[in-house]
């Protein structure tokens, strides 16, 4: 019987082989850890529309339908479902002065960033560098250098830590719209002109007596432009509705413009802009952002492979 006994063993075994450690199990864990499907992150289409909004108007015709979110200094934001959303775009449409400035679609994975800029760049001369020759008080010669600088006018939107919450998807919002509402300016002045001559050599010299055409001391004259600037902007972490959207307004712009022929020895002001002959009336702008989220299926049976 132990005969028997250990001739099993031997079988189970192998002759002149070492049963598997613990050790060497452990090793083995790890990949086949690795060789276990893994489900694909979800892929997510944001769609995110701005429109300009001509009229408060349609906060009233759509109360009903906006979910307050949030509200910051004037910025607001409101949850709405298919039938707001839809009320919303037919509210812009039906207004002649709202339209919808663009509306561009965009895929990323669950988690990663999402950023969306509609801007202008407009440059303006916000310095002048006084190059000069001779002392502050008789200078011979003056020459202006500009330094140019830029505003981003536009709205720009960026979406981060994108989750799933549920049905619907979470994420940190933030709307920034910046607007030029008009560009001033001034002057900087400076003389310059031929250097003093000398009192000995005047005095000795009668021909510039006789003739008065010698040169002149002049006023040069640089533009510095000054603008002015509306920037609003709001931030949190927001649940987008699966079948809605997020509706964020960044508040009314209502400023009164120079629209009307300039006065004699006037020059027009704005953004150089030509003022027809209407009088002075109030214009009325409100930029309203709209951000959809949709989670796309992913696609059945994926898998990682091992990584070595």
């Amino acid at each position: 019987m132990p005969l028997l006994s250990a001739l099993i063993v031997a079988a189970g075994v192998g002759v002149g082989q070492e049963a598997a450690s613990d050790l060497a199990s452990a090793a083995a864990a790890p990949l086949a850890a690795h060789t276990v499907a893994e489900p694909a992150v979800p892929q997510v289409t944001f769609e995110i529309r701005e429109l300009s909004m001509g009229s408060p108007d349609w906060r009233g015709a759509l109360q009903p339908d906006l979910r307050p979110v949030a509200r910051d200094e004037g910025v607001a934001a409101w949850a709405v479902d298919r039938e707001g959303m839809r009320r919303l775009m037919e509210a812009c449409q039906s207004d002649r002065d709202s339209s919808l400035v663009m509306a561009p679609k965009m895929s990323a994975r669950l988690g990663e960033p999402v950023r969306m800029t509609n801007e202008e760049k407009v440059d303006y001369v916000a310095h002048l560098k006084v190059l000069a020759q001779g002392p502050p008080e008789n200078r011979t010669s003056v020459a202006f250098q500009p330094e140019v600088a830029e505003i981003h006018e536009g709205v720009r939107v960026v979406l981060t830590e994108t989750q799933k919450k549920g049905p619907m998807l979470q994420a940190h919002v933030v709307v920034q719209s910046t607007t030029i509402l008009d560009m001033l300016t001034t002057y900087c002045s400076q003389s310059a002109g031929p250097a003093e001559p000398d009192p000995g050599v005047e005095r000795a010299s009668f021909f510039p007596k006789l003739k008065d055409d010698s040169p002149k001391r002049a006023t040069v004259r640089g533009t510095i432009q000054v603008p002015e600037v509306a920037t609003r902007r709001i931030e949190g972490d927001w649940l987008i509705p699966s079948d809605g959207a997020i509706v964020v307004s960044m508040g009314p712009l209502s400023d009164l413009k120079v629209d009307r022929k300039p006065k004699p020895g006037e020059k027009a002001g704005g953004l150089g802009l030509s003022l027809p002959g209407r009088p002075e009336k109030r214009r009325y702008f409100e930029r309203v952002v709209c951000i959809t989220a949709r989670l796309d299926p992913a696609p059945a049976g994926s898998a990682q492979a091992p990584q070595p």
